[in-house]
């Protein structure tokens, strides 16, 4: 499966190969500056996740967020950069903490910890899927595809963990009308 985004890449690269790629326009300055502020708030969400889980297999999740948050940011960098375009100030990173010196009043529990960062995965994929869609520029457009890839691609295991672990609220079944 990981070799979807580079045969698509291929096949869509020959087509616009020969073309020069557009100016970024003011569209795609506005998506690239909303995700790159979401990311970083996105950051600091999981590393204060990260040092309120008790969970080994939740934290491991979060750091591996944490590492598609910091790419994702750094190629957004890249490309602000590369555009003469300014970069949004980013909060600084939080201290790496252990659960256990954080009180249980403040400190969130694995549930809450897991729906927040499946509800921040969703939230991702919907943006990332929206700016790819609406992006003119071919190394956008597949920028944004593999944003979706990852955050999506982790939102899957989070789920499934989230199954085993009972953290999923299901709604009521629906019955239909009774006659």
């Amino acid at each position: 499966m990981a070799n979807l985004l580079e045969a698509i890449q291929e096949i869509f690269g020959k087509l616009v190969d020969r073309e020069p790629e557009p100016p970024i326009n003011v569209g795609e300055v506005m998506d690239l500056w909303k995700y790159f502020i979401f990311i970083q708030e996105a950051i600091v969400l999981e590393q204060v996740s990260k040092n309120t889980t008790l969970d080994e297999e939740l934290s491991k999740l979060l750091k591996q967020a944490l590492d598609i948050c910091h790419s994702h940011s750094e190629r957004i960098k890249k490309v602000l950069k590369e555009q003469g375009i300014p970069i949004p100030a980013s909060p600084g990173d939080k201290p790496d903490l252990r659960a256990e010196s954080i009180p249980l009043g403040v400190r969130l529990n694995d549930a809450e910890i897991a729906k927040i960062l499946a509800a921040k995965l969703l939230q991702s994929t919907k943006e990332c899927s929206r700016s790819m869609m609406e992006a003119i520029r071919f190394d956008l457009g597949l920028m944004w595809a593999n944003f979706f890839y990852e955050h999506a691609k982790l939102g899957a295991v989070l789920k499934s963990k989230m199954r085993n672990r009972g953290w999923i609220e299901y709604p009521p079944a629906y019955q239909g009308p009774q006659n």
